[in-house]
């Protein structure tokens, strides 16, 4: 644990340049560059910092040992797999076969597989925080707080939510078809993006706050009622495994963290929307959709996980929504959301580490490598 009380210290003291006063007139003149000539010199500081901070992140992942991450196995024997071709006679997606065949044409390592995994994953998401995000610092924060963890347990869906990442930001732009087919290529890699195209119902209601609280109470009690399970055993019957499987363990007290700190976010976001300004419409519908399917974890945790699609799209919109400064002590509310995220990174390490090994960490090829205990 030694490591990641390091690293979490790391991003609080990140989190709190990112803060700074001259930061955030940075970030409220984006995109364009501040006029304070020590404003745009902190900023350029920042995000060398920030850069060096995913290295970090992307070092940790692509080196680690197979014993890191649940499923790291699962993932290189898939390697080993789909390395060859593609093999129809399983139900991993064609996106995802091809990407290791094409891989496997360049190396069988698995090492090297790792490596080349963690750079897709992390350059992807490096590009967009440079590109989109207002604050990259308290991005990128919230990106640890909240993905790195499952960005060493996941590559199917991780890749997947990396594409669907530009997709939403197409669909922003008003290029509904091209994000449309961003949107399909993700579901290439894992079907869950299929969520994605939930943004395409960007409805004035979903900014409504009375509206989204009373949805989620009502997803919410359709899931822990049993509802929501006897109809998925109606219509998609072959989806019903799921309520029996391990992804029907997350258990009432995590699903109550993730609907309360969603419903957080959501909060902020919704009330930080310019009145009809369409992306902001996008944006408010991201950030109920994820309300939605925090709610109906109550039934099964698999809902959570297809959420965090929406929960990747929230690390840039939430701190650049704030931005607005429409929500008042802004700054302040930024630091305490995402120190209560950096610390239940922690307490998730502590009190629930079987839900993605991290520690102790090892290198590859070595527990003699092993940093912290």
């Amino acid at each position: 644990m030694t490591l990641y009380y390091g690293i979490t210290i790391w991003f609080f003291i990140l989190l709190v340049l990112g803060l700074r006063p001259d930061a955030a007139r940075a970030a409220e003149a984006w995109p364009a560059p501040p006029q304070d000539a020590a404003a745009r010199r902190n900023r350029n500081i920042v995000n060398v910092l920030v850069l060096f901070s995913l290295l970090m992140l992307w070092f940790l992942t692509g080196f680690r040992s197979a014993a890191i991450g649940n499923d790291t196995g699962a993932f290189l024997n898939y390697f080993d797999r789909f390395s060859g071709g593609v093999d129809r006679t399983i139900k991993t997606e064609l996106g995802y076969q091809l990407l290791n065949y094409l891989i496997g044409r360049i190396t069988l390592d698995h090492h090297a597989f790792l490596i080349i995994m963690a750079t897709i994953m992390y350059g992807g998401v490096g590009l967009y925080l440079f590109k989109y995000a207002h604050n990259t610092a308290v991005s990128a924060c919230l990106f640890f707080a909240l993905f790195f963890s499952p960005f060493v347990a996941m590559y199917r869906q991780g890749v997947a939510m990396v594409i669907a990442l530009y997709g939403y930001q197409l669909l922003k732009n008003g290029k509904r078809i091209a994000a449309a087919l961003v949107f399909l290529l993700a579901t290439s890699f894992h079907m869950s993006a299929l969520v994605c195209f939930l943004l395409f119902f960007d409805l004035k209601i979903l900014g409504k706050r009375w509206f989204v609280f009373l949805m989620a109470a009502v997803c919410a009690l359709i899931a822990a009622s049993g509802a929501l399970r006897a109809a998925v055993e109606l219509i998609l019957p072959r989806y019903a495994h799921y309520f029996e499987s391990r992804y029907a363990s997350t258990g009432w007290l995590a699903v109550s963290y993730y609907l309360i700190s969603y419903l957080v976010l959501y909060f902020f976001v919704s009330g930080s929307v310019i009145p009809g300004h369409r992306p902001d419409r996008v944006a408010a519908a991201a950030a109920a959709f994820l309300v939605f399917f925090a709610a109906f974890g109550y039934a099964v945790n698999v809902f959570t996980r297809a959420g965090e699609y929406f929960l990747l799209i929230a690390v840039t919109e939430f701190p650049n929504m704030m931005y607005r400064k429409k929500i008042k002590n802004y700054r302040f509310w930024l630091l305490a959301v995402c120190t209560v995220f950096l610390l239940m990174f922690l307490a998730t390490l502590l009190f629930r580490p079987g839900w993605n090994h991290l520690y102790p960490y090892e290198f590859w090829q070595g527990a003699a490598a092993a940093v912290g205990a």
